[in-house]
């Protein structure tokens, strides 16, 4: 690696700790959930995150599902399913495919909220890139891109060695 390429990684490194530092903090949600001033929490915006993005795949939520995705143990994941449905931002339903299992669905203030918060993010990127050159901005989105895949195919090389 050139001295360049070299700094160029250090310089990358530093910013992926600046990136997350501010997503360990929740920096845009907390801002979100200020300036919107919704009645939830910063810990809400996981559970609505995981049911929209579970319906946005035309997937079936559970409680197991909140686990997965939140990455806690199942006991943790009812409690938090709990609370979400008692702030009225969750609700549980009888599946469409067997109606012996409970599934987990956004309210319409559940979906109204993951909306006014995508909206406040989309405002956010745009005030930040909207001075930027389309062929620039289109070029760091396919780097990012790229860049973001990188742990993925390091981790499919080491296994093919």
């Amino acid at each position: 690696m050139s001295p360049t390429a070299a700094q160029a990684t250090i310089d990358i490194d530093g910013v992926m700790a600046q990136i997350r530092r501010s997503m360990a903090k929740r920096e845009m949600g907390r801002l979100a959930l200020r300036d919107l001033e919704l009645p939830i929490d910063v810990a809400d915006l996981d559970i609505l995150a995981a049911l929209e993005g579970c319906s946005a795949h035309s997937g079936e939520a559970t409680v197991g599902f909140i686990a997965e995705r939140l990455n806690v143990d199942p006991s943790r994941a009812s409690r938090i399913v709990a609370d979400a449905v008692d702030k009225g931002i969750v609700r549980r339903a009888a599946s469409q495919s067997d109606s012996r299992r409970i599934v987990l669905e956004l309210t319409e203030a559940g979906r109204a909220h993951a909306l006014a918060i995508r909206r406040y993010k989309w405002r956010v990127f745009a005030d930040a890139l909207g001075h930027w050159p389309e062929d620039d901005l289109v070029t760091f989105a396919r780097l990012f891109q790229r860049f973001s895949n990188w742990m993925a195919e390091a981790k499919e090389n080491a296994g093919a060695r």
